[in-house]
């Protein structure tokens, strides 16, 4: 038997075209909800990964900030030590001037001359001492003058005293010192 199609063929066209360009439409929308769905994955984990990486980041900052701190305590300690080694450097030195001084000064002391009060008062030196007779205190200061080290000697007092059944010259020296660096 023959079948004979009562509805025109163009609107069963015209159907399948409309339900070919829903489904392309719903593919198409499915297709682009896909692609934003993938991207949007990509860019949280792209994100999450960022976020990590800042946290990582973070805390290795904080170590080395940690270890700054740290130098910079140990840098105030070696300022602090050097700073106590200069100090002691300078001590040194100035021992040795004194040593340097009171030898100088000893290996010039006349026979008849005792010293009996040396104060060093930085760029000078007052010197007390008793001596037999004015020549004796003369011929030190004389000494005193031949010093290297020593820029001005002055006598600043000389008087004679009765000390037991002697008598005694005491005199006072005030001793400019030759500047360092000079």
């Amino acid at each position: 038997m023959i079948k004979i199609n009562l509805l025109p063929y163009r609107d069963i066209q015209r159907k399948e075209r409309v339900w070919q360009q829903i489904f392309t439409m719903i593919g198409g929308v499915l297709l682009g909800l896909i692609i934003v769905l993938v991207v949007h994955f990509q860019l949280s984990s792209m994100v999450s990964n960022y976020e990590k990486n800042k946290e990582e980041l973070n805390s290795e900052i904080k170590d080395l900030e940690k270890k700054i701190g740290e130098m910079d305590k140990i840098k105030a300690q070696k300022g602090e030590i050097e700073r106590k080694l200069g100090v002691i450097d300078k001590l040194n030195t100035e021992r040795m001037k004194v040593v340097v001084l009171l030898y100088n000064i000893g290996s010039i002391v006349p026979e008849n001359v005792w010293l009996t009060a040396l104060s060093d008062k930085g760029n000078e030196l007052i010197l007390d001492g008793e001596a037999m007779s004015g020549n004796d205190v003369s011929e030190f200061m004389k000494r005193l003058e031949g010093v290297n080290g020593f820029s001005k000697v002055n006598l600043l007092a000389m008087d004679q005293l009765q000390k037991g059944d002697r008598k005694v010259v005491k005199f006072n020296f005030k001793i400019e010192k030759v500047k360092s660096g000079s």
